[in-house]
Parts: C-alpha cells; sequence; structure tokens
C-alpha cells in the first residue's frame, strides 16, 4: 500500500497532511483485522472445526473484504474512501492468517524451508503490486484501474483459497471442510 498516500493526494486532493492523517485509519483497520483473524481461528477450533476450516474461513472471508477496495472508484466522499480502504485494510488483515498454515502442514524438519518459501513467494506481491499500480497509473492517469486491479488479485486469492479447501475437503478421508462442525456428521 506504498500508493495510497499519493492516491489521497493526487485522486483525492487532499493535503499531504490530512492525507498522512486519513492514512493512518485504515491501517489500524488492518491491525484489528490480524488480531480478529487470529481470534476466529482459534475460537473455531476449539468449537471443533477442523483445522483446515478454522485457518481457511478467515484467509477466505478476509480476501473477500479485501477485494471491497474497488468501491472507493465509486464514491466521492473523503470519509466513504477511508471507510472503504479501512474495510479493504481489515479483510487483508484477517488473510494473514494464512501464516499459520506453514507451520500447520510443513514437516518439521522443513518448516524453515517453507517459510521461506512461503515469504519470498507472498512478497512478490510486494514488488509487483507498485510496478502494476505504477504501470496503470502511467498509462491510465488514474488510480481506478489499480483499485481493480487489488480487487481482482483478492478475489483470484479468494476462489483459490476456497477450491484448494474444495479440494482437500472432497478427498476421501479428509475432513477439512470449511466451517465443517463435528456435529454435522
Amino acid at each position: 500500500m506504498t500508493w495510497f498516500p499519493t492516491y489521497l493526494v493526487t485522486s483525492r486532493h487532499l493535503t499531504i497532511i490530512k492525507a498522512g492523517l486519513y492514512a493512518v485509519i485504515p491501517y489500524i483497520g488492518a491491525f484489528i483485522g490480524v488480531l480478529i483473524g487470529g481470534a476466529v481461528s482459534d475460537w473455531l477450533l476449539r468449537r471443533g472445526f477442523s483445522l483446515g476450516g478454522a485457518r481457511k474461513t478467515p484467509i477466505i472471508a478476509g480476501l473477500l473484504l479485501a477485494s471491497t477496495i474497488v468501491f472507493a472508484n465509486y464514491v466521492e466522499s473523503i470519509n466513504a474512501v477511508i471507510a472503504i480502504m479501512t474495510l479493504a485494510f481489515f479483510g487483508q488483515g484477517m488473510s494473514a492468517i494464512s501464516w499459520t498454515l506453514v507451520s500447520d502442514t510443513a514437516p518439521k524438519e522443513l518448516l524453515g524451508l517453507a517459510g521461506g518459501v512461503f515469504n519470498f513467494f507472498a512478497n512478490l506481491g510486494s514488488i509487483v503490486t507498485p510496478l502494476a499500480i505504477g504501470f496503470i497509473l502511467a498509462a491510465t492517469n488514474s488510480f481506478s484501474g489499480g483499485l481493480v486491479f487489488m480487487s481482482a488479485v483478492a478475489l483470484v486469492g479468494m476462489l483459490s483459497s476456497l477450491s484448494y479447501q474444495m479440494l482437500e475437503s472432497s478427498t476421501p478421508g479428509n475432513n477439512l471442510l470449511i466451517l465443517h462442525h463435528p456435529s454435522c456428521r
């Protein structure tokens, strides 16, 4: 989200001081989302949900919420923009629980390598996103396409997580269905 303050100044015409103040709010939403995502996952586990369901439910829900960033293209009010961005950042924070999948699934003797590979691929998004938004901005002179791009990436992530979850749950002997509770057997 390195582009966010610039977006507030150039597209929403805020002064740099106001942009700095407003830019903090969505990051507070992300902070809360990280905590909520972890708490929801642990709560689902305590309620008897499968490990896969308890971990992936906040990821899928979070990425769906993150995709709402595109709606900032359709509002004029800076308060509405900040509210939408805060919801999207909150969702992105919820999906950060994906890190638990590494320790839940990797063999103990390969946990360091698995964590490194996971981090490598996770950081590719940190490289590609600012470049993609920069190219979109240069081509269109607008951040609108960048917001569409980020929403699409979040939806692709959500759909791939959901597809993987459904594939796991359809494997014979595997009960990793999202929100699968023992009482549903």
